[in-house]
């Protein structure tokens, strides 16, 4: 059984497929109606035709249908004929339908419009029975190849690719790859794409291999700061070989940041002010600017305080966010000392510059800082302040003059004092001096000493009202006084009745002394026994005064005093 219609090999022509073909013998006889000679003449070598379809091609999406595919003849021909069918996918198998035959004629007809992308292929068993539904012959395999037609447009992978190249990047460095795809048959030119740039505005920096779509600088200059950061390409996939159906997508490529900008001031000369005696305070700052990617470390700027400060009283810093220069103090400053400082700074980036980029001394500005003058509270140098005064003095008795000092030397101002504390009144206080007297009698004991001390407190004021403009409120400081209330002999000692031994034996001197017309009466002097031999009072002893006929002469006790003058008038020569 063979293949009818014009899918039947004619005269002369080459055999179908998989047949085994024999010529005829020059001269051979091939009367209509009898079987070629050359059929007669095959011997032994003679092989059984069976019945061969060719593999049929039909275009996908074919339109014109029922649409005569083939038609085939069995070559066991049965009186009444030769009934023929078809099995497989596209006849009784998903999907159904799409294929049929003339159960008569043999002839297959296609049904439906077909997509090579779903199905690139149909393989049918044909089988051609008896009109009894015997079975002629085997059956044979029908193969229907459906032709790819470009019905698939290319599609890109993703709609927008990202990639990145450093600013600078010498021309041919790769920044990435895109990719498409097309689901037409990829052996022919339905699906051989190509790849192309539309549009990347100014300056064709990058380009594309049609081929393999790979995108790569094109030409030197890519500058971040001076152009753009971010170059924005529409890419084109077409396929047959680029004449046919296209499709877009974009390429977003960032320019990374390098340090090839250094930071500049934004003028030469900054002016500032700060109080003084302000410590870690900000003062102000010096604003930069850096090209470069801002907040990125080749933006990052670092000062320096190169001149104006030999003993450190000034910081630096850098504000991350802004890249602000911040001043501030690191030492207390006083006006009184010195009243402006003109200092030299420097910037640089944290991240050392590019060898390629551009030689540039580093950037230097001027800082003028002015320490303003403020209102300082008083000191009191000695604090405290420790003296003496003997117990009993009498009113008025000077004590101390405890004054302080005004820090502002350069400012008139007057200190006033007061006392803040005095718990026994004892004291007055000149407010203008600052001298301190007693004002009544302080002996021991008393609740108002410690330890024979007694503790006072003196406030010494400003007068900060009078300061010039804008005034400033008055300040003070306290200052302590320690005062020693020193002990006076002024008590004599008592005989307590009982220490009896004693008592008996001063009462027997007493009795003799007195009893004794040798010395004047009442001669106590014998109570304490005798002075020594050294003491100027020794010859007035009842002891040795009878030891010796000798007038004594009593005239010098009138060089001792109004209290012994009356002894050199008794008893003088």
């Amino acid at each position: 059984m063979g293949a009818g219609g014009h899918h039947e090999a004619p005269r002369g022509a080459p055999c179908p497929s998989r047949q085994r073909c024999v010529p005829p013998p020059q001269g051979a006889s091939t009367a209509p109606g009898s079987p070629p000679s050359w059929r007669q003449h095959e011997g032994p070598r003679r092989v059984k035709r069976a019945w061969v379809i060719p593999p049929i091609s039909v275009s996908e999406n074919h339109k014109r249908i029922p649409h005569l595919l083939v038609q085939i003849k069995s070559d066991k021909q049965q009186p009444g004929g030769v009934i023929y069918s078809i099995k497989g996918p596209g006849v009784d198998k998903e999907p159904l339908g799409i294929f049929s035959i003339d159960k008569f004629s043999g002839k297959v007809f296609l049904n439906a419009m077909l997509d090579r992308e779903e199905n690139d292929r149909f393989r049918l068993k044909a089988f051609a029975l008896d009109l009894g539904g015997v079975t002629l012959e085997d059956p044979t395999d029908l193969e229907i190849i459906v032709v790819d037609q470009n019905d698939n447009r290319p599609l890109f992978r993703q709609d927008v690719f990202t990639g990145r190249v450093v600013e600078g990047a010498e021309p041919g460095t790769c920044v990435m790859t895109v990719e498409a795809t097309d689901a037409d048959d990829p052996e022919t030119d339905n699906a051989a794409l190509r790849f192309s740039i539309l549009e990347q505005g100014a300056g064709g920096m990058f380009s594309i291999n049609a081929t393999t779509g790979e995108i790569c600088t094109a030409r030197p200059g890519l500058d971040r700061e001076v152009s753009v950061g971010v170059y924005n390409l529409t890419l084109q996939a077409a396929d047959m070989s680029g004449d046919g159906l296209t499709t877009t997508a974009t390429a977003v490529i960032y320019l990374e940041d390098i340090n090839d900008n250094a930071p500049e001031f934004t003028k030469e000369e900054f002016s500032m002010e700060v109080e003084e005696q302000a410590a870690g305070v900000d003062v102000g700052r010096v604003l930069v600017h850096d090209k470069d990617l801002a907040g990125s470390p080749n933006w990052l700027a670092k000062f320096t305080i190169l001149e104006g400060d030999p003993e450190g009283a000034f910081a630096i810093h850098t504000d991350p966010h802004t890249n602000d220069g911040v001043l501030s103090v690191a030492k207390p400053l006083d006006h009184e000392v010195r009243d402006r400082f003109q200092l030299t700074v420097s910037v640089q980036n944290q991240q050392p510059l590019e060898p390629a980029a551009p030689g540039s001394p580093r950037a230097l500005a001027t800082v003028q800082v002015r320490v303003r003058d403020v209102n300082e509270a008083p000191v009191f140098r000695e604090n405290p302040r420790r003296v003496s005064v003997p117990e009993g003095a009498p009113p008025g008795t000077p004590v101390t003059t405890y004054t302080a000092s005004d820090p502002d030397t350069r400012q008139l101002q007057t200190l006033s004092y007061a006392l803040l504390y005095d718990p026994a009144g004892w004291l007055q206080l000149d407010p203008h001096s600052g001298t301190i007297r007693t004002k009544r009698e302080l002996r021991h004991p008393s609740a108002f000493l410690q330890g024979g001390w007694y503790i006072a407190l003196v406030l010494a004021r400003d007068d900060g009202e009078h300061y010039p403009p804008p005034p400033e409120p008055p300040l003070s400081a306290t200052g302590t006084l320690s005062i020693e209330i020193l002990e006076v002999n002024d008590h004599a000692p008592l005989l307590q009745p009982g220490p009896s031994d004693i008592e008996d034996f001063i009462n027997e001197g007493l009795e003799a002394a007195d009893s004794d017309p040798s010395v004047p009466p009442y001669d106590t002097a014998l109570i304490y026994d005798y002075e020594g031999s050294g003491s100027v009072a020794s010859p007035l002893s009842s002891i040795v005064s009878s030891l010796t006929d000798e007038d004594q002469d009593y005239d010098y006790l009138s060089e001792w005093g109004p209290r012994f003058r009356r002894l050199a008038d008794l008893y003088g020569q």
